[in-house]
């Protein structure tokens, strides 16, 4: 499925944990396609962009300890090919 990302917006501590690893991070007004969907543990749906592959990073799991994955960026920070916001419905035709 094809977005483009509306915001490209992330908070300082972020991009500094992100330059660290060294995560792209998507870029307004840019066309991406979604590789893959996934939930975050807060219920939030994260997608992983074909045209960019980051490596992945260590995070905190409350049960597993520390743990790595590739980051996801929130589906909120894109729009659809017509400038509507992604639908739950759309996101599953794409391969999980």
């Amino acid at each position: 499925m094809e977005v483009i990302c509306t915001n490209d917006n992330f908070p300082a501590p972020v991009l500094a944990f992100y330059a660290e690893f060294g995560v792209k991070t998507p870029k307004r007004d840019t066309l991406y396609t979604i590789r893959q969907v996934k939930q975050h543990t807060t219920g939030d749906t994260g997608v992983l962009l074909a045209e960019i592959q980051n490596p992945d990073v260590p995070v905190k799991h409350p049960v597993l300890g520390e743990i790595w994955f590739e980051p996801t960026f929130n589906i909120n920070r894109f729009a659809t090919l017509m400038g509507q916001p992604v639908r739950e419905e759309e996101l599953a035709d794409v391969n999980v």
